[in-house]
């Protein structure tokens, strides 16, 4: 419980901008967890019902920085997923080893067996 508290805390002050670095960095390692999931969807869940209750829009600024953020994790998210393989742990390239590798030894059985 006292988590979740925490983790709520972190949340509001992320949104209001006051989290410095550390608080930062701590909160997205809670957001990895499930457990951090749930009260980050539950936090953004009761301030969008805040929100949208409102008759006052959104400060532009604030709008801005969180369109940024979503944008900035959507392309951090595409580029783990787009960046190629190495030639190296290609399934090609190891295949390509293992049979040089058994043509040398064949190669290697012959000439010291002859």
């Amino acid at each position: 419980m006292d988590k979740e508290i925490h983790i709520r805390n972190l949340v509001y002050k992320y949104i209001s901008n006051q989290c410095n670095g550390h608080e930062q960095d701590e909160l997205l390692r809670h957001l990895q967890t499930p457990a951090g999931k749930w009260v980050f969807d539950e936090v953004m869940t009761s301030e969008a019902g805040k929100i949208f209750t409102k008759s006052e829009e959104i400060e532009p600024a604030v709008s801005n920085r969180l369109l940024g953020r979503l944008r900035q994790s959507m392309v951090a998210e595409e580029n783990l997923r787009d960046q190629p393989l190495p030639f190296y742990r290609k399934n090609s390239f190891m295949q390509i080893v293992v049979a040089a590798l058994v043509l040398l030894a064949a190669l290697a059985i012959y000439w010291f067996s002859a």
